[in-house]
């Protein structure tokens, strides 16, 4: 029997991170990706799309031409919206389904259920049976007795404000210091930009994030083999593109699948992501960071990494400036490298920071040789004033026991 296949639109609110961890534990319909253009909706061959109210290309021309092909649309509405205006344009739009964003995910997948139809058998000497059990009347899903997730892994998202801040670097050594809990840590290169965990730890280019891919959307392979083993830091490291030009190869949904079934059985992921968040479809040009920015959204944690330089402080203004609406609600955290050590710089930095972006923390990562030297070897940086920063960073992302409450 074919489960239907959704899918859900890019979206900020929580309830789309929810529905996809839950049909991953539970079943009930297949996340065949993640939208994050009208040309993605149309193009792919599915049975619904979930898709907030806000999202800037949903029209009732979209809604029609996707009803007119077979694939039926639920609307997803702010509910503290208190005069009801989100669910009042989606019933406008012609929506199949207007739901609110604290909807559970179970009601979700009865909602789907019930306006994707029939679902079709593909072997002719089940159909008995199947005709037996559609002809008895819909029982209500009680979701008291749903079987839920005690816990999930945790994914860090480590971007840089700027290219060449040294978020690779940082990445790198946060994956170790989680590792050091004694817990299961996959790190991830997503830089669709300028992938280059594999060619700091010394890595083959393949596999890699496209290897992953296939194994994880096209069922070619198990995601585990995919993984570079290290058994000096115990880390499991998924390399990047092999070429950036190919990254129009890489589709942001099936990126967010493999770090979503990562987390599954890993305590935590972390996540190596590209500088640049534009949103070029909404401006008429290519998805070209659609990566950088799905995974921004699926992070449970953003780690932001500038420089210490005027310059430098003023790109991570920027950068939260563009990105705000893919890191609200979830914890920000500021990390500045390269600090030459004066008390009175990181005092002006600091003072800047709070009072324009406010992040949670700020941590400010002294310059020590010993990164340029383990760079150049293609090792991981011995300890010292860097590593001990790291360290005080990484305090800021839940341990495992806080993660599974």
């Amino acid at each position: 029997m074919r489960e239907p296949a959704v899918m859900l639109a890019h979206s900020v609110r929580g309830w789309a991170q929810e529905l996809h961890f839950f049909l991953m534990d539970h079943g009930g319909a297949m996340v065949r990706g993640y939208v994050m253009s009208p040309e993605d909706a149309v193009t792919e061959q599915y049975d619904v799309l979930i898709v907030d109210d806000v999202t800037s290309f949903l029209s009732t021309r979209l809604v029609s031409n996707l009803q007119r092909n077979g694939t039926r649309v639920i609307g997803v509405y702010d509910s503290a919206d208190p005069a009801g205006t989100g669910k009042q344009r989606l019933l406008e739009l012609g929506v199949d389904e207007a739901l609110a964003d604290t909807t559970p995910p179970a009601e979700f997948v009865e909602a789907v259920a019930r306006i994707s139809g029939p679902l079709t058998v593909d072997a002719p000497e089940f159909q008995g049976i199947f005709d037996s059990i559609v002809g008895e009347p819909a029982r209500p899903l009680d979701h008291d007795a749903v079987p839920r997730r005690s816990t999930r892994g945790f994914v860090v998202a480590v971007a840089a404000a700027t290219g060449g801040a040294g978020a690779t670097e940082v990445a790198i050594q946060l994956a170790t210091e989680l590792r050091n809990r004694n817990q299961a840590v996959a790190l991830v290169d997503a830089d669709e930009q300028s992938p280059s965990v594999a060619q700091r730890l010394g890595l083959g280019l393949h596999p890699n994030i496209r290897t992953a891919v296939d194994a994880v959307h096209h069922a070619t392979g198990r995601l585990h083999t995919t993984l570079n083993k290290l058994p000096v830091a115990g880390l499991e490291v998924l390399s990047g593109l092999p070429n950036p030009r190919d990254w129009f190869e890489l589709r942001s949904g099936e990126v967010v699948e493999v770090l979503a079934e990562l987390a599954r059985n890993r305590p935590y992921v972390v996540a190596n992501v590209g500088p640049r968040i534009e949103d070029l479809p909404e401006s008429g040009g290519p998805a070209r960071f659609a990566v950088t920015r799905a995974t921004l959204s699926l992070a449970d944690i953003v780690i932001l990494v500038g420089s210490t330089t005027p310059v430098g402080v003023t790109r991570v203004v920027d950068w939260l400036a563009d990105g705000r609406s893919l890191v609200t609600g979830k914890p920000l955290h500021v990390a500045l490298n390269q600090h030459p050590g004066s008390s009175f710089v990181a005092t002006e930095i600091e003072n800047e920071l709070r009072r324009t972006v406010s992040p949670q923390s700020i941590t400010l990562l002294p310059f020590d040789k010993r990164v340029l030297r383990a760079s150049w070897e293609g090792d991981f940086v011995a300890r010292g004033p860097f590593t001990k920063a790291v360290t005080r960073l990484a305090q800021h992302v839940p341990t495992y026991a806080e993660i599974a409450q």
